[in-house]
């Protein structure tokens, strides 16, 4: 029998196995996506002999775009721990009794149980860059593309420094991050308050760190924010200044925070996840050396499902990232909005 609990009463009341397995799947992370979105967050799972056999990590979306159970909002991607297809098929079966008219959804990695217990069926794929760095690190400055390693070299010729950021450094990061999504893809930043519980819950308790880029006259021209979970490093959140791309620090920042992971003795650096679409950005994590997967998105939708109100996003969040919009309304509008895009 599947039964549910909400997540944060789950996590005190039972022993989970493969909790922690990624940054996705852990309680700090669940605490970021409660203190920035404060979305709806439970658990269903499945007892075998008194212990949890197999459980989902899901949110429950219900507002004027959609209504959506999603396994797991505001996550790069989330493998559930479920032990078989039958087990995902039970899971799905209490989903349908619970929810009858919410379509789901399901950013798989290497859950192939998910895909192919005959539930879902595939949306679309993302790329995905994983990172070997359990290599001494001159051999892994050599597994870097010639362009890249010229590019870190060129940054460094200039004078750009890399230092690790104070909390007083974090509002001129999220500032340069809104800037960049504003006029680059005109999308919106996360709000500030979700860069706030990152730094909470991981940095100033030691699991991940700023990088600040720093232009000899002393301007933050890049940052990135790295976070650490397991043997693991994160490359979570990247931004730069386009009008400073002579400094080269996106290929500094992402160098220097290699080599840092190799110093706390690391063994991976996760490079997240990149659109199909964004060919320079899969380019830049390609020229790394790193190893490329897909992220899969699978999802279900009863009969009769009508889609989400995606036009009215699509043309709300053209209007509050146009040029001549001041930046501090571009960000009122992430603030609003965000908490709708679980």
């Amino acid at each position: 029998m599947v039964k549910t609990l909400p997540l944060f009463e789950a996590l005190e009341k039972l022993d989970l196995p493969d909790m922690r397995t990624n940054l996705f799947f852990s309680p700090e992370w669940f605490r970021v996506i409660r203190q920035a979105y404060r979305p709806r967050i439970f658990m269903k799972y499945i007892e075998d002999a008194g212990r949890v056999r197999s459980y989902v990590v899901y949110t429950v979306v219900r507002n004027f775009l959609e209504w959506k159970i999603c396994v797991l909002s505001y996550c790069d991607y989330c493998d559930a721990s479920v032990a078989s297809e039958d087990d995902w098929r039970e899971i799905f079966a209490s989903f349908r009794q619970d929810f009858p008219e919410y379509r789901m959804a399901v950013r798989s990695l290497r859950d192939d149980k998910v895909r192919n217990c005959g539930c879902f069926h595939e949306l679309s794929r993302e790329r995905f860059h994983l990172l070997d760095i359990r290599a001494d690190v001159d051999t892994l400055w050599k597994g870097l593309d010639g362009s890249f390693r010229n590019q870190v070299r060129q940054g460094e010729r200039r004078g750009l420094i890399c230092r690790e950021g104070k909390l007083e450094d974090l509002k001129q990061f999220y500032l340069l991050h809104v800037n960049l999504r504003r006029s680059k893809y005109r999308i919106f930043a996360q709000p500030y308050r979700f860069f706030r519980a990152i730094w909470d819950e991981y940095i100033a308790k030691g699991q991940g760190f700023l990088l600040c880029g720093i232009a000899p006259d002393g301007k933050m021209v890049g940052g990135t924010i790295f976070l650490v979970c397991g043997n693991t490093l994160y490359y979570k959140i990247n931004t730069s200044s386009p009008q400073a791309l002579e400094y080269r620090s996106n290929n500094v920042l992402l160098w220097e925070g290699i080599r840092r992971a190799k110093e706390r003795g690391l063994e991976a650096v996760d490079l997240g996840s990149s659109g199909l679409e964004q060919q320079g950005l899969v380019h830049f994590k390609d020229s790394t050396g790193a190893e490329r997967f897909d992220i899969v998105h699978v999802g279900y939708h009863p009969e009769g499902y009508l889609f989400s109100q995606k036009r009215i996003l699509k043309v709300y969040t053209r209007l509050m990232t146009a040029p001549w919009v001041p930046t501090l309304l571009t960000r009122a509008g992430s603030h609003l909005i965000y908490p709708f895009l679980a």
